[in-house]
């Protein structure tokens, strides 16, 4: 990704902080147990309407992108124009959202734990 297309979900996190009133800084993380990823899963699969979910491959302690991929073919396709849904951890402090970057729509992440990224 190149540094420009990183201006676009801040540019949008500055705009929902202004709405909000509440500074929204990105974040990573504080542990990645199977319990805080099924948290996060569940409330992925219900962001995107559907019932399960994989995540792209990244490390949620160190980064703040979380990516959902696409749905697997099905047995009679070969190619599909789906895309990844692609999301960015925030905090405001004291808790953790998931805001979509496609729309800037924010999902409350209750009972996860996270950090703001250093340097951000």
């Amino acid at each position: 990704m190149t540094r420009r297309n990183h201006l676009i979900p801040l540019a949008a996190l500055a705009l929902s902080a202004c709405q909000t009133g509440t500074a929204m800084t990105p974040a990573m993380l504080e542990t990645a147990d199977e319990s805080t990823l099924a948290r996060i899963k569940a409330v992925l699969a219900e962001a995107v309407g559907r019932a399960y979910v994989q995540l792209g491959e990244s490390d949620l302690t160190t980064g703040s992108t979380v990516t959902v991929l696409p749905p697997p073919l099905g047995p009679n396709e070969t190619h599909s124009p789906a895309m990844p849904a692609v999301f960015e951890l925030v905090t405001n402090g004291s808790d953790c959202f998931l805001v979509r970057q496609k729309t800037g729509e924010s999902y409350a992440l209750d009972g996860v734990s996270c950090v703001a990224v250093e340097g951000q």
